[in-house]
């Protein structure tokens, strides 16, 4: 296994890790653990947890060693509203360039989020998965994949802020209708509809991620 490899298997150990809270907000992360665990040198560990520490999800103090990154509700707030933004700009790409093929499934693909039982013990997981494909979905109808890919990254802290805080099985009840919303303006091709449903969806996450992290402080 080479370098470049090596690195990104330990960054995705090490984001599952962070995504199954294995690893929580301010705890520390050993290296020599992580080593003895992977069976992989310091080098690509550093390597890897300098790209995790660049994306928002650690942070490494010289001399301290590298603990998970526990953002402030602030913090938290500030990075949503860019989120959101995007969210809108990419819902209203789709709008305008959406074949109706691509229509169809994302109402395939919220009708399914629909029948996720919140009882079951893998709800949170199985709306995870399906959410992160109706979002797949509506950015490959944007047909901007420069716009696309910046977001991506936001998507993938996003998660990890709802993971390390409320989860995502509390915005289950809530999300087939918010996306039904934007599945409204993406049909009809109204790029202002769809804008404005896709940034409230993302606000209503917010407000729950913010939420839970107040409650955290309190």
């Amino acid at each position: 296994m080479n370098k470049s490899t090596k690195k990104a298997a330990i960054y995705d150990h090490i984001l599952e890790k962070l995504m199954t809270r294995q690893y929580r907000f301010g705890e520390k992360i050993v290296v020599k653990e992580l080593s003895e665990e992977t069976g992989v040198s310091r080098q690509p560990i550093m390597s890897a947890l300098s790209n995790l520490q660049e994306r928002g999800f650690v942070e490494i103090t010289a001399q301290v060693g590298c603990t998970v990154y526990r953002p402030d509700s602030r913090a938290v707030s500030d990075f949503y509203r860019l989120f959101s933004a995007n969210e809108g700009l990419i819902a209203a790409l789709a709008a305008e360039r959406g074949s109706e093929d691509e229509k169809r499934r994302l109402v395939e693909i919220n009708e399914k989020i629909g029948q996720i039982n919140p009882a079951h013990s893998d709800a949170d997981t199985s709306y995870r998965k399906l959410n992160e494909e109706f979002h797949h979905q509506l950015h490959q109808m944007a047909r901007s994949p420069l716009v696309s890919r910046q977001q991506m990254a936001n998507f993938e802290l996003s998660d990890f802020f709802i993971v390390q805080s409320c989860g995502f099985e509390v915005h289950l009840s809530d999300a087939t209708d918010e996306h039904q919303g934007i599945i409204r303006g993406v049909a009809e091709g109204d790029a202002t509809v769809a804008r404005n449903a896709a940034i409230a969806h993302i606000d209503s996450v917010a407000s729950q991620v913010v939420e839970a992290l107040q409650t955290e402080v309190d």
